[in-house]
């Protein structure tokens, strides 16, 4: 009997958020995760800008220190880029979530290394979604030995 009222319990939770749900665009901070993607992707400097706060960082790891850049270092470094394509696969994971903040992993696979790119996504005064972190990490991939002695190149 109880199973079969939360297989009930679970239909309707599911009827209600297919008509109530939202029409057709996404919305929040879904919306910024695949417009931080775009940007990555075709260094789109103007849609960077629009979804990252004003006082938004990245951070960097070089060694023993973390390399800190602001928002209009970013978008101006992008704007040098623009037009690029970037060669690689692209994801994402939400990590945690709350009614105001988002953590959120953006992965871009090259041939040779992944980025990963954690996301602080926070809602601002407006109650709009935007970007107030980025930590940017970096792993080698792991290329086969070959027997023929050849040397390959490693970040």
């Amino acid at each position: 009997m109880k199973s079969k009222f939360l297989l009930a319990c679970i239909v309707g939770l599911l009827s209600a958020s297919t008509m109530y749900g939202r029409p057709g665009t996404e919305t929040g901070y879904t919306t910024v995760i695949r417009d931080f993607i775009e940007s990555h992707m075709t260094s789109n400097f103007k849609k960077l800008k629009s979804i990252m706060s004003d006082n938004s960082v990245q951070k960097i790891p070089r060694g023993e220190k973390v390399l800190v850049q602001e928002k209009d270092d970013l978008v101006s470094m992008m704007k040098m880029d623009a037009g690029t394509q970037q060669n690689c696969a692209s994801s994402y994971e939400v990590l945690a979530q709350s009614d105001a903040m988002v953590i959120a992993r953006v992965d871009f696979n090259y041939e040779n290394c992944a980025q990963h790119d954690y996301l602080i996504i926070e809602k601002n005064d407006k109650q709009d979604w935007k970007i107030t972190q980025v930590c940017k990490m970096f792993d080698d991939i792991k290329t086969p030995v070959t027997n023929n002695n050849s040397v390959v190149a490693k970040n």
